[in-house]
């Protein structure tokens, strides 16, 4: 009996589960096989190696982000603490249940270990998160003070999906969202 074929995204998920459970160096291109159902020469012909695979799991993953969560920003009319809040809705379920949620996070801290590129992909995406932060901000603040306050609430965001996770407890993203929520609603 053949193996089932995968698609593209089941392989990309799987492997983004496995870089989040064993980190970028603990992960081999065995290891990311294995988890497919593939042998080691047919997870080749899909990805020459692991650093071009994590460059497409990561560019799957700034892409879901951009159409799911930045986007909305500019695309609604609404007010900035509703949008705000259709915002964190999505990133709670993102980085608590998504494969790819946390990933970004646990890519981050081996930065020393991984290529320039990897890291400036990485960047993008935080400079994408806070740009939409900013944007929000942008109603009651001047640019400056929005750029400044979009840095905090992702540096504040990371510190509470880290911590969520450690304790298993929402009391930390419910704080981010009540702190962003005060700042929005003189608006």
């Amino acid at each position: 009996m053949r193996p089932q074929k995968l698609t593209t995204e089941h392989m990309l998920n799987t492997c983004a589960l496995q870089f989040k459970t064993h980190g970028y160096a603990g992960t081999s291109m065995e290891m990311l096989a294995q988890a497919c159902g593939l042998t080691k020469a047919a997870f080749y012909y899909h990805f020459p190696n692991k650093h071009a695979l994590l460059m497409h799991v990561l560019e799957h993953t700034h892409l879901y982000l951009n159409q799911h969560l930045f986007a909305v920003v500019t695309a609604s009319d609404q007010q900035p603490t509703a949008i705000f809040q259709h915002i964190h809705q999505h990133a709670v379920q993102f980085f608590s249940y998504e494969v790819t949620g946390c990933l970004i996070g646990i890519i981050s801290v081996e930065s020393h270990d991984i290529s320039n590129e990897v890291v400036e992909k990485i960047r993008a995406i935080f400079q994408d998160w806070q740009a939409a932060f900013a944007q929000l901000f942008q109603y009651q603040h001047d640019s400056e003070q929005a750029q400044n306050l979009a840095k905090i609430s992702i540096a504040d965001y990371e510190g509470a999906i880290l911590m969520t996770r450690l304790y298993d407890d929402a009391f930390y993203l419910e704080q981010v969202e009540q702190r962003i929520l005060k700042l929005l609603k003189s608006i």
